[in-house]
């Protein structure tokens, strides 16, 4: 079994790949203005996803915990605010329906599921899931 480190460094690459996969569906998605990728958006997020690539590299298993941690849960209440919560084009249930649609609905999806992977195991980082007591 792969260690908790090499797994959170597999799904922060999928991650990247899925997220700029998704800018690129998104253009296709949304009308105009917003139909255009933002290559200073691409650029972030290439950063982010580096940074956390780096701590989960160098840092110790709980300073990787902590910063995988954090940037999935703000990845993931981003995509929970903008894609389910939010009343704009971006919202999957308010996509205009088109060729792309299907497309950027599941890439919302896999991102979805990316980010509660990682967030597991940045817990299991930062020293597992709490074991319950065990009756006597």
């Amino acid at each position: 079994m792969p260690k908790p480190r090499t797994l959170a460094l597999l799904v922060v690459v999928a991650h990247w790949i899925v997220a700029v996969w998704h800018l690129f569906l998104a253009a296709n998605v949304l009308p105009a203005p917003n139909s255009n990728v933002s290559w200073v958006a691409i650029i972030l997020i290439s950063s982010g996803h580096l940074c956390v690539s780096i701590a989960l590299w160098k840092l110790s298993d709980k300073l990787a915990g902590t910063v995988s941690l954090i940037f999935f849960l703000c990845a993931l209440g981003a995509d929970l605010y903008e894609h389910f919560l939010h009343s704009s084009p971006n919202n999957i249930l308010m996509v205009a329906a088109g060729n792309w649609t299907a497309w950027f609905d599941a890439s919302v999806v896999v991102l979805l599921a990316l980010e509660i992977l990682a967030c597991s195991l940045g817990i299991l980082l930062l020293g597992g899931w709490p074991t319950p007591r065990t009756a006597m």
